[in-house]
Parts: C-alpha cells; sequence; structure tokens
C-alpha cells in the first residue's frame, strides 16, 4: 500500500482495538509466532503514514537479529546498527524507552549511524521496546523517509501493536523459556520459505487472503500435530508435483 493509503487520521480507536485483536490467535509453534510477527508489521506499514519500511528486532541474552521485516531498506538499516552497536533500535531495546529520532537534527545521538542511514533514504525512525514477562527482548520499529515522519499519535499506535508482539512472544515463551524461543524462532524465520510459497498457491488456488491462507495450514498443523512448515513443505510438493501421465 503505499503512502497515501496509510492515513491514521481516520483511525479511530474502536478501529485500532479491532486490528490489534485481529492480531491475536493462539500460539501452537514458532512458525505461528513468526506469522504473528510478519502480520504486525505489515499493519504498522499499513496503518501508520510514516512507515515506509518496518521490522522487528530481538535482542536478548546477547543474541541480534531482525525477525521479520517489510523490505531490504529494513535489513540494511538494521545492519548498520548490529555492526555498531549503537542505534535507536538498540537503544530502544536496551533502555526500556520509546525512540524518536530525525536523523537530519543537529541534536543526534548517533552522528555516524545518522549518516549511514539517510544513505539508504532513511530519515526518521520510531523504535518501541517489546516487553515480556523475561524482559525486554527487542524493539518494534518503523523507518521514514521523511523528517519528523513520527508524532505521539503514532507512537501511541505503535504501542499498542508492540504490547499484543510481546504478549504473544510472553505466552510462547511460558511453554519453553525466552532463550529457546528467540532461538527457535530465529530458526522458525530461516525456514519461512515453504509457508509463503504455500500460502501463495492457496491464495492463486482458492482466492484466499494471506491470513486466510495461513489459517488453512495451521489448522492442518494442529489437526496433524506437526509444525505449519512441515504441512506447507508437504503441500508445496504435492501441488508442483508433476504428472509422470502428462
Amino acid at each position: 500500500m503505499d503512502t497515501e493509503g496509510r492515513a491514521e487520521g481516520g483511525l479511530t480507536p474502536e478501529r485500532l482495538g479491532e486490528i490489534v485483536s485481529s492480531l491475536g490467535r493462539r500460539i501452537e509453534d514458532t512458525d505461528e509466532l513468526g506469522e504473528l510477527l510478519q502480520r504486525s508489521v505489515d499493519l504498522a506499514h499499513d496503518i501508520i503514514r510514516g512507515a515506509d519500511s518496518c521490522g522487528v528486532t530481538i535482542d536478548y541474552d546477547g543474541t541480534t537479529y531482525t525477525a521479520v521485516y517489510t523490505d531490504s531498506t529494513t535489513l540494511a538499516v538494521d545492519e548498520m546498527q548490529y555492526e555498531t552497536g549503537e542505534g535507536p533500535c538498540l537503544e530502544a531495546s536496551r533502555t526500556d524507552t520509546t525512540i524518536v529520532v530525525d536523523c537530519d537534527s543537529t541534536d543526534q545521538r548517533w552522528p555516524e549511524f545518522a549518516a549511514a542511514a539517510r544513505t539508504e533514504g532513511v530519515h526518521s525512525f520510531l523504535a518501541s521496546p517489546i516487553r515480556t514477562l523475561d524482559g525486554v527482548i527487542g524493539s518494534f520499529n518503523l523507518y521514514g523517509s521523511s523528517p519528523d515522519a513520527f508524532d505521539d499519535m503514532d507512537a501511541d499506535i505503535l504501542e499498542s501493536l508492540t504490547t499484543t508482539v510481546g504478549r504473544a512472544i510472553g505466552e510462547h515463551a511460558r511453554y519453553t523459556d525466552a532463550t529457546t524461543t528467540v532461538s527457535g524462532l530465529r530458526d522458525a524465520m530461516a525456514r519461512r520459505a515453504p509457508i509463503e510459497q504455500a500460502k501463495g498457491i492457496l491464495m492463486a488456488m482458492r482466492g484466499l487472503d494471506a491470513d486466510a491462507a495461513f489459517d488453512v495450514l495451521s489448522r492442518e498443523a494442529q489437526r496433524r500435530n506437526v509444525r505449519v512448515r512441515e504441512v506447507a513443505a508437504d503441500f508445496v510438493r504435492d501441488a508442483t508435483r508433476t504428472d509422470p501421465a502428462g
């Protein structure tokens, strides 16, 4: 969706509540957790006008990586932070503070990083810490191509999304622990290709949207008591198998 389509001015508290509630699902495994995180960043991109790129940074117990993202700009800017060990995403995570930064301002906290971000076309940041019962586990990050892209309303919307994300991660961690969840999520995201392929095939075959396609895979995974990625891989293999008689 383009920038003109992202107008939080028409986003009422009731509508925001509906959007946040739509993210809620029972998290059975890290594949479903990864899907929720991806839906969250896609929603932030759609409903917050200045959010040209979005992502979630996991930063916990010595492990730092980008779990989900909307485009390559997110990855490039995140990598700059991870290499230098500083920047708004890490600051939000490590200080448990919402960070709003204008890279063109004279009051730059990280001048070297800000200059590098501008080379990627990023001039504004909004980062909110992701809180769980185990503490802050990372940050939800928005990147804007315009100066002063984010305001207090944007911060409030992001806080609502971040609270939902933190609750979902925390709920999953209850059955293992935060360190295992962080490790498992990284593995799940690295093996996500079959899920995206299966969703695409289902969307084309049945006229579903992305959420409904994932729900089909999730229900089958629950029925078979296996991971979503296993169901997805089986589905892709069956759907693309060449008929020997053809």
